[in-house]
């Protein structure tokens, strides 16, 4: 079955016959891997995307990147060797809008694509995304590996917009129709098997992994000036609810204003929707001295090594990238215990702090705790190194990765 043909719309991605790749039969030859994301934005998933089109093994693959708008910081830094197709640079906003139009005109142009490029395996990261490849991939008969990044209850019950009931049609059918569904954590797998009714055979975790290296090359760079009479705080991640920094703000206000503890200094790195709200609070609550707010940092890690401690204080995850870097450049980490991620993260607690979500008082007191006794905090710093080294290797998540890509491939029928 294939879709149907646009009508008066431009769907097609140019590529000269010159260019189109070839069909090898040879059990030698490489396989082409279609990598889909929204965009290459700042976020967590994206930078997980970009440690696969970096790190994948090029004697085995030959990676291309389908991006729904040609954007985001991360851009820049996708291989040069890795072909990228948006859906945006061959489309034009249709006059007439209907739901579901825009929709159906990406599904056609991506399954236009993996024809056109002789894609032997898909794979997508983030509901948004999946929504577009499932149908694409199955129009074309092609393998997929859609990965999870976010308890599926929150993240689209919460964040998924108009339509909610369809798009959870959507995508229970997308995940159980793919090859392999992905979790980037133990405790997210239990969760999408219920909430799409998956089946556990076919629903596998590799933990987000952390690329050690390219975290110490980054943090050495030019690191910013920090006041030494400061206990500095570092948060990180996209300006909105999910992030839960509403209740990390009420925290401050109740240790500057209340406990006298006026020598806390927060860094907030970022941006997005409830930027003007978190603000504005700050200045009601005469904080500004006390809560910065430091924009998107291309490069956040010296920040996360400057720092006194890093929070995490969110309402839901996956398996948050923060506290992996975060660790990795020896600096204490204050996380709620959130769905889902901090707990398998922080082992328990053993290699961090956990307090309950939406919860300011917890997190206000952990905070003076981490202010009180740094000492302590600083020790399961520097041991968590060793377990980020053990239980997140890049090695090792890249190797379960190309092993489901090069089993998936062989099972791809034209």
């Amino acid at each position: 079955m294939h879709p149907p043909d646009c009508q008066g719309e431009s769907d097609r991605t140019e590529f000269s016959d010159a260019k189109r790749p070839k069909r090898h039969v040879s059990m030698c030859s490489k396989i082409r891997v279609l990598c889909a994301s929204g965009s290459m934005g700042g976020g967590g998933s994206e930078r997980q995307m970009l440690n696969l089109l970096t790190h994948l093994d090029r004697s085995r693959f030959e990676p291309l990147l389908y991006l729904v708008y040609r954007m985001g910081e991360l851009l820049p830094e996708v291989p040069s060797d890795v072909p990228i197709v948006a859906f945006w640079d061959h489309h034009r906003h249709p006059r007439w809008n209907y739901p579901g139009r825009i929709h159906g005109m990406q599904v056609r142009h991506l399954h236009h694509v993996l024809r056109q490029q002789r894609i032997d395996v898909v794979y997508d990261r983030a509901l948004v995304t999946t929504l577009l490849t499932g149908p694409a991939a199955r129009y074309a008969k092609l393998p997929r590996l859609s990965t999870i990044v976010a308890d599926p209850r929150w993240d689209l019950e919460e964040g998924g917009g108009r339509f909610i009931a369809w798009k959870r049609r959507l995508l229970r059918r997308a995940y159980q129709q793919a090859w392999r569904v992905i979790s980037v954590s133990e405790d997210l797998r239990q969760r999408a098997i219920a909430y799409y009714q998956l089946d556990p055979q076919r629903t596998v975790t590799i933990n987000n992994p952390i690329d050690l290296d390219r975290v110490d090359r980054l943090a050495a760079q030019a690191c910013p000036v920090f006041s030494p009479d400061r206990f500095h705080v570092v948060c990180a991640g996209r300006l909105q609810p999910q992030k839960g920094y509403t209740y990390l703000l009420q925290a401050i206000d109740e240790l500057v204003h209340q406990r006298g503890r006026t020598a806390i200094q927060v860094h907030l790195l970022g941006q997005g929707p409830q930027e003007n709200q978190l603000k504005q609070f700050v200045d009601q609550r005469k904080l500004r001295d006390h809560v910065l707010f430091e924009g998107f940092q291309q490069n956040p890690f010296p920040y996360y090594r400057a720092a006194d401690l890093v929070c995490l204080p969110s309402l839901y995850e996956g398996m948050p990238n923060v506290l992996l870097e975060a660790m990795a450049c020896g600096t204490p980490v204050l996380a709620t215990d959130c769905p889902s991620g901090p707990r398998e993260v922080l082992d328990h607690g053993r290699y961090g702090q956990l307090v309950p979500p939406g919860n300011w008082q917890a997190l206000a007191d952990a905070l003076e705790d981490a202010m009180s006794a740094y000492e302590t905090w600083r020790t399961r710093a520097d041991a968590a190194m060793d377990w980020l080294a053990q239980r997140f290797r890049l090695e090792d998540a890249m190797d379960q990765l190309e092993t489901l890509l090069i089993d998936a491939s062989r099972t791809r029928t034209d």
